[in-house]
């Protein structure tokens, strides 16, 4: 539903472009595009929360775990760019717990806790 607004609102935004001169049109533009790009991001990343929020635990496995991840992150739909998902001591967690999605230009964060709470926001993870 947020997609198809951002997306209906993109399309009123690109009919209102035709009467504004050519720097205009372009600003909008390409504030139309960072908008819907934002979107698709933060869609990806919602995907991944609510995919990790529903995976069923068994074997004193973690959220954090990086088979854990990898295979969430690759269920997301519309096959984002994944960074962030690293192993640098061994132990089969991730190191930090984010994982960055890209969609476009734009980004989304995804954090596991070491709790195992999963939390989304827009932009690229702090490091």
């Amino acid at each position: 539903m947020k997609r198809l607004f951002v997306l209906s609102f993109a399309a009123m935004l690109m009919i209102s472009a035709a009467a504004c001169d050519d720097d205009d049109a372009q600003n909008l533009r390409e504030n139309v595009e960072d908008a819907t790009g934002s979107a698709g991001a933060r869609a990806a990343a919602e995907a991944m929360r609510g995919a990790l929020e529903a995976q069923d635990l068994d074997g004193g496995k973690s959220l954090r775990d990086v088979a854990v991840l990898r295979e969430n992150a690759e269920d997301v739909p519309g096959d984002p760019a994944v960074e962030g998902i690293a192993d640098a001591d061994g132990d089969g967690k991730d190191d930090d717990g984010r994982v960055e999605l890209h969609v476009g230009e734009q980004a989304a964060c995804v954090t596991v806790s070491a709790e195992n709470d999963v939390s989304v926001e827009n932009g690229e993870c702090a490091t």
